[in-house]
């Protein structure tokens, strides 16, 4: 699915998050990911009020995950399946954690 984003390294520029996901590699290019991510899914949910696809299949956008605890139980799936994700494992908890109380 190509989005437009309004960070600044791809301001006006067609991305596909997957395109997006391999620039990842820093603190700015994780949080411009995450930024895409969310537009992602404000664009899916705006598109699935005027037309709204299957409850039996993913959104228009690709989203399997409509709810934050499915959503993180996704992550924890795809975290216990995957032995080669290498990172500072408290930071990325933080980060989650965040989402908690962070306005």
């Amino acid at each position: 699915m190509l989005i437009y984003t309004s960070c600044v390294a791809f301001e006006k520029t067609k991305m596909n998050l997957t395109e997006l996901l391999e620039k990842v590699n820093s603190k700015k290019t994780f949080f411009e990911f995450v930024a895409a991510l969310k537009k992602d899914k404000e664009d899916e949910d705006n598109k699935e009020k005027v037309n709204p696809t299957s409850p039996y299949s993913s959104g228009v956008n690709g989203w399997e995950n409509e709810t934050i605890p499915d959503f993180l139980d996704s992550i924890h799936a795809y975290g216990q399946d995957n032995e080669d994700i290498d990172l500072d494992w408290k930071s990325f908890a933080l980060l989650l954690y965040s989402g908690k109380f962070y306005e």
